[in-house]
């Protein structure tokens, strides 16, 4: 009778550490896309925001060309126009790549501490399945 008792609780005690792995999997992944939204949402604001001052920017080019009174003048603005705007996308591109750079880093960190969560659950499934297995041999 206490073989039969043990065998149900090692039978038990197997499906539900089995029963932790799916969820833990489904837990991670549902805060990762959270965080994910979350970051290229950041991203698209930075990027709406960059843009609407290069097009500001660009807009204003023709008029700072039509007060020019010289060809050096034109040529300044040019030079001033190309200078700022190649100044101005690569600190957009600077900072998208630090952005992106965080959050590959902060997932990786999660993804290593759910793996030790995960292959603590794996764990916990092989040693009740042993345990069970055992109490069927005797």
């Amino acid at each position: 009778m206490t073989q039969k008792k043990d065998s149900i609780s090692a039978q038990q005690a197997t499906i539900n550490a089995a029963g932790e792995l799916p969820t833990t999997a489904l837990d991670f992944a549902g805060r990762y896309s959270a965080e994910a939204i979350k970051t290229l949402s950041n991203c698209q604001g930075k990027y709406a925001a960059f843009i609407n001052q290069r097009l500001s920017e660009d807009f204003a080019m023709p008029q700072r060309l039509s007060d020019c009174k010289t060809p050096m003048e034109v040529m300044d603005v040019w030079a001033d126009f190309y200078s700022t705007a190649m100044s101005h996308y690569m600190d957009h591109a600077r900072n998208l790549t630090e952005t992106g750079t965080e959050a590959v880093e902060e997932f990786v960190r999660e993804v290593e501490v759910e793996a030790e969560e995960i292959a603590e659950s794996a764990s916990k499934v092989l040693k009740a399945a042993n345990a069970n297995d055992g109490s069927k041999a005797a």
